[in-house]
C-alpha cells in the first residue's frame, strides 16, 4: 500500500491523516457491508413472497373434471334437463348417434345446416 507523506506537516500530523483515512475507508467498508446484507435480505424476502404467490396461482388453477357435454354446445334449462347440440355437421352426427337414447327429445329445424338439439332425459320416461 502507497503512502503520501507530507513533509509540511509533523510526523503526528501525518500519521493522525493516515489513520483518519483508514478509519473512513473502514465505515465505509461497514456501511457496504450493511447494505449488501439488506439488500439480500430485502431479495430473499421478495423471492419468497414471488413463490408464495406462484404456489397459490397454482392451487387455484386446479381444473375441475370437465364432462362428456362441454364439448359441444350446452345449457340446463330451469327444468333441470341437460340440452346439447352440435357445433358442426360432425357433432350434430355424434349426438345423434352416441347421445341420443330413448327418452330423449330430438329437436332439430327444417333448414340446411341448422344444428341438431337433444333434451337428454334422466328418467327415460
Amino acid at each position: 500500500m502507497l503512502v503520501d507523506v507530507d513533509l509540511s506537516l509533523s510526523a503526528y500530523a501525518n500519521a493522525k491523516k493516515y489513520y483518519d483515512h483508514k478509519r473512513s475507508a473502514e465505515k465505509k467498508e461497514q456501511k457496504t457491508i450493511e447494505a449488501a446484507d439488506k439488500a439480500m435480505k430485502s431479495a430473499e424476502k421478495k423471492t419468497q413472497q414471488t413463490l408464495k404467490e406462484v404456489q397459490t396461482v397454482t392451487t387455484i388453477q386446479k381444473a375441475r373434471k370437465v364432462y362428456w357435454f362441454e364439448k359441444f354446445l350446452w345449457f340446463i334449462s330451469s327444468e333441470n334437463y341437460l340440452i346439447i347440440a352440435g357445433r358442426d355437421q360432425q357433432q350434430n352426427e355424434i349426438i345423434v348417434k352416441r347421445y341420443f337414447r330413448a327418452g330423449d327429445i330430438y329437436v332439430h329445424a327444417d333448414l340446411h345446416g341448422a344444428t341438431s338439439c337433444v333434451i337428454k332425459n334422466p328418467s327415460g320416461t
